[in-house]
């Protein structure tokens, strides 16, 4: 955005306001990513899209879409520190700007530290362009409203400023555990109680495994941890255009599952609680969806993100320990809910996707991981905080399941349509509505709006053309051609599921059990293994903590064999529609395919990776590092600068001063070639925001098939050459600075 040396000139109060202006507009930044952090419907486009929309107003002097308060410009004193001047006159006028403006009480301690109020001699030269005191601007009276915006500020800062283990666990188990938990019981009840407790136990150690995965390749892939990489960029990135395409139209038909899901559990539990019919409650979900999607997004901090998780966690534990002991006292049910009502495949029709669709929180864990991996670099707390979290989720699972079937029973609970609120209200009093029905509008009604937000972004990639973002003050008769376009899923699926209840024929479980088990195989199983695979091939970063036995060949033929004979048993054998054993046996065969065409593409070569970086802070700092095939590797650097040549061995080379930096030579270790077909080399600087930033420059490869000469572009200073050859060494030489 700016640098410190191109606002820094001009007289102290003039420099004030042109600082403040830019403290302002980063902060603006920083609060809209604040609210995206933990934003599972965001893409590439759509984020570009936003952040396109924010400078293009500051590139033309309008205030930024986003306003910060002094809380906001105090929890992010640290970030726009860089910018401040060094004297004491300019700091001094900088605060009393920000005095003026804003105000400066007690609780704005981040501000007073960055700027040096502390500082004599910025104290008295703040006291003689004010004529008062920084005392005096501190003691001025609060209203209420203004001491509650600074207890709020400070406990969402409590919660933010959490251990990376513990903001790593947290994360993973609210994000994992939601609505479908009301599905379980009703899934496991044909099974009796004992089976139920096994078959939980082992999908959740399953999806152990699964998240270790992903979370090692996301630890490895260098774009995950800067600006807006997703999900999605995360598996083009391991597995190139053919996991992509497969995984475009698998989130598709989780995310239109997932509204169809949302309308009935929504609908049938308020019907229950209040006699209001469970069309109109799936209306008034849809209304306030429509008016989210006409915003384009839902603020959804960490802070947000984990106390509305821990409330529900709250609350469905309650329910549960309410339901176990009613089955203490009533007796009885025990038996027969250990005792399985029919025999044959058509109990196991909505085990594996309900069970797959509960413990599913992959897709969470990328956002989790940009906010881990800023504090713990390593990747350990990411590791061992989400294997934690779906340890935590796994014993939850089995307490519900067990307290619900004990209380209910196989026979109320087998076939059930609806969620188990209603019929467990029934049994054990109307406090089960109370809470259920605030579990419900939390962990399903909030839960649509990110489900719907991830259709309508995704109709901004299918049609490009047509679904165009808004620019920033279109009239409503300009927006509404592109707004009904990418939001016609949502309103399609609103209108089928009306006519579905209207007709009776439609439930709350039967839908998990289908798109869990259509889409989850691929999203939760194939992706996690394959992306492990080639991560410890061809990574950019070397986590300093990982599970060994994850990447053995056999731990990870059997994981994948595990979801694809589990997809193909569905097609071939339980499900009895011809319709939905075409669409199994569709996704065992795709299954097939993607392994096979990721395979022959390329997606498991190994890789030499040469990364410089550029360190935001003062002083800056850089350093270069190359690894191989997932591993450091010693190579022969040689930096070349006026101030003089530097030659370091190693795996990396520290840089003290980056600015001065002309070009780099890289050459292979020993009298051989480099073993790996793949070269990535990444030049980019880190900013105070964050991002990853391009650093462009010309890029030489000695011998090889890829000798010669290939362009660093500037925009993420990114260049993959996918068949190198054996080549002895690079030579970048870089742009010159501006």
């Amino acid at each position: 955005m700016f640098s410190r040396e191109e606002l820094l000139g001009g007289l102290p109060a003039r420099r004030a306001s042109t600082l403040l202006f830019a403290i302002e507009s980063r902060t603006a930044l920083l609060v809209a990513r604040d609210r995206r952090a933990m934003a599972t419907y965001e893409t590439d486009r759509t984020e570009a899209d936003e952040e396109s929309a924010f400078f293009s107003a500051l590139g033309e002097g309008r205030t930024p879409p986003l306003q910060p308060t002094v809380q906001d410009l105090d929890r992010h004193a640290d970030r726009w520190a860089d910018l401040l001047p060094g004297d004491a006159e300019g700091r001094a006028a900088l605060l009393k700007r920000i005095a003026e403006k804003y105000g400066l009480p007690v609780q704005a301690n981040r501000i007073r530290s960055v700027l040096g109020a502390d500082d004599p001699a910025v104290a008295a030269a703040f006291e003689r362009q004010a004529g008062r005191t920084l005392a005096e601007f501190a003691a001025v009276g609060q209203s209420t409203l203004q001491r509650l915006h600074w207890w709020r500020a400070r406990a969402a800062a409590r919660v933010e400023d959490l251990p990376p283990f513990w903001l790593a666990f947290a994360l993973t188990i609210t994000e994992t555990v939601g609505g479908g938990i009301l599905a379980l019981p009703i899934a496991f009840a044909g099974l009796g109680l004992a089976a139920a407790t096994a078959l939980l136990i082992a999908f959740g150690l399953i999806n152990v495994l699964t998240v270790a995965a992903l979370v090692e390749g996301i630890t490895r892939n260098g774009n995950m941890r800067y600006g807006s990489a997703y999900f999605g960029r995360l598996v083009g990135d391991y597995l190139g255009r053919p996991g992509y395409a497969l995984l475009t139209p698998a989130l598709l038909i989780l995310n239109a599952g997932g509204f169809v899901v949302a309308l009935v559990g929504f609908g049938s539990t308020l019907e229950g609680a209040t006699g209001v019919p469970v069309a109109a409650w799936a209306a008034v979900l849809f209304a306030v969806n429509l008016i989210f999607l006409w915003r384009g997004s839902f603020d959804a901090t960490v802070a947000s993100a984990l106390t509305i998780g821990a409330v529900n966690i709250v609350l469905i534990v309650a329910i549960c320990t309410l339901a176990l002991a009613s089955a203490a006292s009533s007796g009885g049910t025990a038996s027969s809910a250990a005792v399985p009502v029919e025999a044959g495949a058509s109990v196991l029709e909505l085990v594996f996707g309900v069970a797959l669709l509960a413990y599913f929180g992959h897709t969470s864990a990328g956002n989790a991981a940009k906010v881990v991996l800023t504090r713990d670099p390593t990747g350990r707390s990411l590791l061992w905080g989400n294997v934690a979290a779906m340890a935590c989720a796994m014993a939850l699972y089995v307490f519900a399941v067990a307290s619900i079937s004990l209380a209910l029973g196989p026979d109320v609970l087998v076939g059930y349509a609806g969620t188990v609120i209603t019929p467990l209200a029934e049994k054990v009093g109307p406090i089960i509505n109370v809470l259920g029905s605030i579990f419900v509008v939390l962990a399903i009604g909030l839960g649509s709006i990110y489900v719907t937000l991830s259709l309508y972004n995704q109709m901004a990639e299918f049609a490009p053309s047509i679904a165009v973002a808004p620019r920033p003050g279109a009239s409503i008769r300009e927006r509404l051609p592109g707004f009904a376009v990418r939001a016609g899923p949502v309103i399609g699926i609103f209108v089928a599921v009306e006519l579905l209840i209207a007709f009776g024929s439609i439930s709350f479980t039967a839908p998990l059990g289908l798109i869990g088990t259509l889409t989850l195989p691929l999203l939760g199983g194939i992706f996690p293994m394959l992306m492990l695979v080639a991560a410890r091939r061809k990574g950019d970063r070397i986590p300093v903590r990982v599970i060994g036995f994850l990447g053995n060949p056999i731990v990870v033929a059997f994981t994948m064999s595990v979801f694809f004979f589990a997809v193909l048993a569905y097609g071939l054998f339980i499900w009895t529609g011809p319709v939905e054993r075409l669409l199994a046996c569709g996704v065992a065969a795709a299954i097939v395919i993607v392994g096979l065409v990721t395979w022959r593409r390329g997606a498991f070569r190994g890789r030499t990776v040469i990364e410089y970086r550029v360190e935001a802070g003062r002083p800056t700092r850089a350093i270069l590092t190359a690894t191989a095939n997932g591993r450091p590797i010693d190579v022969d650097f040689a930096t070349v600068a006026p101030s003089g040549d530097v030659s370091a061995h190693g795996a990396s080379m520290p840089i003290a001063d980056p600015g001065t930096l002309h070009s780099i030579q890289v050459t292979m270790p020993g009298p051989g070639t480099s073993a790996t077909p793949e070269l990535k080399v990444w030049a980019h600087t880190i900013t105070p925001q964050g991002d990853s930033v391009g650093v462009p420059g010309t890029l030489v490869v000695t011998e090889g098939s890829a000798a010669g000469e290939v362009p660093l572009p500037g925009t993420d200073g990114q260049a993959i050459i996918g068949d190198a050859g054996p080549f002895t060494g690079i030579t970048l030489t870089l742009a010159p600075r501006r």
